[in-house]
């Protein structure tokens, strides 16, 4: 029997695994695993085999990249874009610190369709921590050019922590003369100060709106105020991070 007689395609296969039902996933992987072994491709077979079952929240985002992969495009796109500004405001474009709210909030709108796009995904499963971890797993595809690559791919097997308020951190900034470091530090500093106040006053104003949507539902009451108590949770964050980045300004000045 030639090679891979009962697999012929071996990417089309893996495509379907990860498109499968979340409950599906490990007899599916099992039974392809076991067909490469036959078709003598042992080695594949145990890669196969050791494939980590998706989390919910990666299973998610798998099923966003398959059915709405226009969507996940957009969310790249921004992505690409946000850090290509960033890149350009911190080699000192004064114009392209302008650009950096913009750029942000388009990001932060791809992410808000995506995520309620897998709302209705997710269906049963869709509790608003789940969604949060899932926001966190789509902001940090943003940031990590490589991961975005996993995203549009739908072969994620485990959610993503996003680092800081977004892709500011992946930045790597030029070369500075020693006669420019400190302002330069003062300027990422209040760029950062800003970035963290805009994000405060948003987590804050979602959490008000969830807070009163919790009081005047009548049903789901006890979700809405869980979503008001996450929002609460991380306008809380955004702030200490707001004041840290603000005594930091004033210490550099």
């Amino acid at each position: 029997m030639p090679p891979l007689a009962a697999v012929p395609d071996l990417d089309r296969e893996l495509d379907e695994l990860y498109a499968k039902p979340l409950d599906e996933f490990t007899k599916a992987r099992n039974d392809l695993a076991t067909r490469l072994r036959k078709a003598h491709q042992s080695q594949a077979a145990e890669e196969i085999r050791g494939l980590k079952k998706p989390s919910v929240v990666a299973w998610a985002a798998n099923a966003l990249a398959r059915t709405h992969p226009d969507l996940v495009g957009e969310l790249l796109t921004a992505g690409e874009e946000l850090r290509e500004v960033q890149q350009r405001a911190l080699g000192g474009d004064v114009e392209a610190s302008s650009e950096l709210p913009a750029a942000a909030a388009r990001e932060r709108e791809a992410i808000k369709t995506l995520v309620t796009a897998a709302h209705r995904e997710l269906g049963a499963r869709a509790s608003p921590a789940t969604l949060d971890r899932l926001s966190q797993t789509l902001r940090a595809a943003a940031v990590d050019p490589g991961r975005a690559a996993m995203l549009a791919a739908g072969r994620l097997t485990e959610e993503w922590q996003a680092v800081g308020f977004g892709p500011l951190e992946m930045v790597e900034p030029r070369p500075r003369t020693k006669e420019k470091t400190r302002e330069d530090m003062r300027r990422l500093a209040r760029e950062r100060a800003t970035a963290l106040r805009s994000e405060a006053k948003r987590a804050a104003a979602e959490a008000r709106a969830a807070d009163r949507a919790a009081d005047d539902a009548e049903r789901g009451a006890a979700r809405l105020r869980a979503e008001a108590q996450a929002k609460a949770a991380e306008a809380e964050r955004a702030a200490l991070e707001l004041a840290a980045a603000e005594q930091e300004l004033e210490r550099k000045g």
